[in-house]
């Protein structure tokens, strides 16, 4: 009689390297949303020694400015995204990095609010780290284990996106504006080549019929997909409904405390969210491994809906701060759960070329957003 097997599974064993990649990944989506977040605190203030003095000047400048890399990545995240499918996804993060090092630390030597405006729209063709990584983990991870992967990534994200601003304020601060674009290139430099050296990736390329595939035709296939389209429209909606009240958080808050640190008190209320986010995708990641992203998913919408409307109504920042919290928690499970529910209804070949659609969707909300609030 024998005896029976006792040893782990073949994806905790690992091997096929795939935890190695994700750490990898996983450090480099983190190394890489801090870089990109260094720049974010004194872009109005970084135009105003490049020659738009006036206050109004400058704002518009830092408006057209913040926009201008999300047109731009638009129009390129899904080409990237097809390009993925045919050569490679590692590839493609390593492009995206390498690209925004470059394109980010020129940024440094800008003379004119022109200059950095075109380096910017530059910087939104050549970048979209998120989609490529998720493209990338998406392909490698067991299935059994991808909503907690993508969680795992979407923390990375809220990480970068919260250390990034306190850092890059410090640099400017102490160093000046031009080395933080320098700083910033040179940490997106270590996290392209980190890549290169630890990412593995067994990529099969496609037969010379796929390959030849036109950008259209890939295109219909994916639109053709089952729920594809419908999660394209929702994660569009979740990113929308996530920085339309950027442009008037702050103002809100003074609103309602009458503090005169209204910024303070924003930062803590941004921070109390992204804190219950981080934990909230890696909890509702692993539940989604197990209950399904198809289950997951309505419930995140709902809780968010739910816990959203009412900031309408607080006559108080602590009573703001217990909803913000709440709907981290619910917005944390959404982009995981719907990256998960993608991998579910997209063939592997073409996740590439998905991604790369989301992360163009993403771009579209994040230039949609801010102005449907401001309006």
């Amino acid at each position: 009689m024998s005896s029976p097997d006792l040893s782990p599974p073949s994806d905790v064993r690992d091997p096929d390297g795939w935890m190695r990649t994700v750490v990898a990944v996983w450090i480099g989506q983190a190394a890489s949303a801090i870089a990109f977040s260094f720049i974010l605190p004194f872009i109005p203030l970084y135009v105003q020694t490049l020659g738009a003095t006036d206050q109004t000047d400058a704002a518009r400048w830092a408006g057209w400015i913040s926009a201008a890399s999300a047109v731009s990545m638009v129009v390129a995240q899904p080409i990237w995204g097809a390009v993925a499918d045919r050569y490679g996804r590692k590839p493609m993060l390593v492009r995206s990095m390498l690209g925004g090092a470059v394109v980010i630390g020129l940024m440094g030597f800008a003379q004119s609010p022109l200059q950095l405006l075109v380096l910017r729209f530059v910087q939104g063709g050549v970048t979209g780290v998120v989609a490529a990584a998720t493209a990338l983990v998406s392909a490698t991870t067991p299935k059994r284990r991808l909503g907690l992967v993508l969680g795992l990534m979407q923390v990375a994200m809220f990480t970068g996106t919260s250390v990034g601003p306190l850092v890059g304020g410090f640099i400017a601060d102490t160093l000046g504006y031009r080395q933080t674009f320098y700083a910033s290139g040179a940490l997106l430099l270590a996290a392209g080549l980190s890549t290169v050296t630890f990412v593995r990736e067994r990529f099969v390329r496609p037969p010379v019929p796929e390959a030849r595939r036109t950008f259209l035709a890939g295109s219909r296939a994916l639109a053709s997909l089952r729920l594809f389209p419908t999660v394209v429209v929702v994660i569009f909606l979740i990113q929308a409904g996530q920085v339309v009240v950027s442009p008037v958080l702050t103002l809100y808050i003074a609103q309602i405390s009458g503090a005169t640190n209204a910024a303070t008190v924003a930062g803590a209320v941004l921070a109390a969210t992204g804190v219950a986010s981080a934990i909230s995708a890696v909890l509702i990641g692993r539940a989604s491994d197990r209950l399904g992203p198809t289950r997951i998913l309505p419930v995140c919408l709902l809780g968010a809906a739910l816990t959203y409307v009412p900031q309408a109504w607080v006559t108080s920042v602590w009573q703001l701060m217990l909803l913000r919290i709440a709907l981290g928690g619910f917005l944390g499970g959404l982009m995981p759960s719907a990256n998960a529910l993608v991998a579910t209804v997209v063939p592997t070949d073409r996740r590439g070329a998905a991604y790369g659609v989301i992360g163009s969707a993403n771009g579209l909300a994040n230039g949609a957003g801010p102005l449907l609030g401001a309006a």
